[in-house]
């Protein structure tokens, strides 16, 4: 049975959270965020009727992550999303077949580099100046790239980082940005990397990779992890120290 996350239910929740894996880094992150306080955001459990957690979903608005382990009861929680609605779903497989949805991958860092030297006049800060770095992520969407509205990214940017559930790498070129990295979702043991942009005429130049190695030497003893394109990208993140070690479905 699935249910809808109180006090009652909070401890049988954060067992599964204590699994090191990309969704309950994202579960983790939304809770350690938001808490149980917030209508925008709300927490799912599924028990047996021994009362043993076999997965576990957050609601974000209308975006869904769900953590599904070997005993779950998939019917069960496809009747729920069908109940419940969602624009956006992110699992392990595909259990809406009517929606479309792409398959991307899942890298984790393996290997914790060293950035490398960066040209002189860039400055790096973690308290960037948010609409400065929302503008400098819109410069660089593209079609595997989506930057969310500006009142969405800095309502919850700026939230993670009160809460230390997200850390920022920018460099700075007079006070504004020129490259970023950042983690969307960030708990005790893992990080989710996202966020990574270079401004177009600053770019073959290391800058991303300054901004992602940097920020996971300060994500050391955490596992770090990142979704991308599988047709995109591949190179630089294992140049970043990352390798391929999962899939994901992202239903939409």
């Amino acid at each position: 049975m699935i249910h809808c996350v109180t006090p009652e239910w909070l401890p049988l929740l954060q067992q599964l959270l204590a699994r090191n894996d990309w969704y309950a880094c994202r579960i983790g992150c939304l809770l350690d965020s938001y808490g149980l306080g917030y209508p925008f955001a709300a927490f799912f459990v599924q028990v047996t009727e021994d009362g043993h957690p076999i997965g576990a979903a957050a609601r974000y608005y209308h975006d869904m992550t769900l953590l599904l382990t070997d005993d779950s009861d998939t019917n069960e929680w496809q009747s729920m999303i069908t109940m419940w609605g969602c624009r956006s779903l992110l699992c392990d497989r595909v259990l809406q077949p009517e929606r479309p949805s792409d398959t991307l991958t899942v890298m984790t860092l393996t290997q914790l580099l060293p950035p490398p030297d960066v040209p002189q006049g860039l400055v790096m800060t973690d308290t960037p100046d948010l609409k400065a770095l929302w503008a400098l992520l819109k410069r660089c969407e593209a079609a595997d790239f989506a930057v969310p509205s500006y009142e969405d990214f800095l309502l919850d940017l700026s939230h993670k980082l009160r809460h230390g559930t997200a850390v920022c790498r920018v460099l700075q070129q007079a006070q504004q940005p020129v490259a970023a990295a950042m983690t969307v979702a960030q708990t005790a043991h893992a990080a989710i990397l996202g966020g990574v942009a270079v401004d177009p005429s600053f770019r073959r130049q290391g800058l991303g990779t300054w901004c992602v190695r940097s920020l996971c030497q300060t994500l050391s003893g955490r596992t770090v992890y990142l979704m991308r394109d599988p047709q995109r990208h591949a190179l630089f993140y294992r140049r970043c120290g990352f390798a391929d070690t999962a899939a994901c479905t992202l239903t939409y």
